[in-house]
């Protein structure tokens, strides 16, 4: 996964070092896994929210079409069963989107995303034993941005990412997650 994140920023960086509309941002959210609970276990502890955090680089093509390369880490959810067994899930997104934006209104921009994202989740288990899984899944979001006149944007942003990992007992791979994301951001144009 680190070498697929290194190419997209390598490749946004080498098309866009001499081009205006070249963007990057940094932010931090508020994360939901959905972690899949089993009815057939009871919980003593439950906890599929966590703070997250993001980096994204991006590149305008026109005022109103671009495209974002996000890595988001979406925090860890943690789950612990009367038997007692507990587990942390880690999930991170590494995702690449086409972005179209509104016109402005007031140094307000609404904008919204669709793309593709590879999503991991890592089962790390009480007993010792640990196991992850990365798919490839479709990824969406949608905000507003506000332009500061110091030539940076605050953005407000909600994304989901599909769904990673087991719905049955199986122990090659971690519990499913249907994670989602909101996040507020700072974007620095070139």
């Amino acid at each position: 996964m680190k070498k697929f994140i290194y190419t997209i920023i390598f490749s946004m960086l080498s098309f866009s070092a001499s081009a205006e509309g070249f963007y990057f941002g940094a932010g931090l959210g508020q994360s939901e896994h959905n972690l899949h609970k089993y009815s057939s276990l009871t919980y003593t502890s439950y906890d599929d929210k966590d703070i997250s955090y993001k980096i994204l680089i991006g590149y305008d093509y026109t005022d109103r079409i671009g495209v974002e390369a996000v890595y988001n880490d979406l925090g860890q959810s943690t789950a612990t069963v009367s038997s007692p067994l507990s587990s942390e899930t880690d999930v991170e997104s590494l995702a690449l989107a086409a972005v179209i934006k509104s016109d402005p209104i007031n140094n307000y921009t609404f904008f919204g995303k669709v793309g593709q994202n590879l999503l991991h989740a890592h089962d790390e288990i009480s007993d010792g034993t640990s196991n992850g899984v990365t798919e490839m899944n479709m990824y969406y979001g949608f905000g507003v941005s506000y332009a500061t006149a110091e030539g940076l944007d605050l953005r407000l942003e909600y994304e989901e990412f599909g769904t990673v990992g087991a719905t049955d007992d199986r122990s090659d791979r971690p519990d499913e997650v249907d994670p989602r994301n909101i996040s507020i951001s700072l974007i620095k144009k070139f």
